[in-house]
């Protein structure tokens, strides 16, 4: 796990994705956040031979699919236990042309989670998304400076 600077952090975990055809392949997992974008989490998905695909989870979704199944629609979480393996957490990503079903390591997602939750606990992304709103105003060159009273 690295954090590039205070307000990034990446890690990587070794899964694996099942396809629409059920052909299921060792992958590894980039896992993204940043607190520019502090509500969701990217998962950069690389098969050998294959490249990569990138989905952007919303960071509460992956969390609650920690310990039981969250999600409706296109993209659900849930942990699953298979027997003689360790527990993962089954992402299951839909679309027009098919399924995607990701396992990734629970105890893996878990940690990451914390450190994400570290740089930024959950109910401040509003205040941080705020209060950056308001920098960036006051730094924007093209307004006169606020007025204080």
């Amino acid at each position: 796990m690295s954090s590039g600077s205070d307000s990034q952090l990446e890690g990587v975990a070794r899964g694996f994705v099942t396809l629409s055809g059920g052909e299921r392949e060792r992958c590894d997992i980039v896992l993204r956040y940043s607190r520019d974008d502090p509500l969701v989490v990217g998962l950069i998905v690389s098969r050998p031979g294959q490249g990569s695909v990138c989905w952007v989870i919303s960071r509460d979704l992956l969390s609650a699919g920690l310990s039981g199944t969250a999600g409706i629609g296109d993209v659900t979480v849930e942990p699953v236990a298979e027997s003689g393996k360790p527990l993962a957490v089954l992402l299951r990503v839909r679309n027009d042309w098919g399924e995607a079903r990701i396992h990734i390591d629970h105890q893996a997602l878990l940690l990451y989670l914390e450190y994400s939750h570290a740089m930024m606990p959950f109910g401040s992304e509003a205040q941080s998304r705020q209060a950056d709103a308001e920098l960036d105003q006051l730094l924007d060159e093209g307004q006169d400076p606020p007025v204080v009273q």
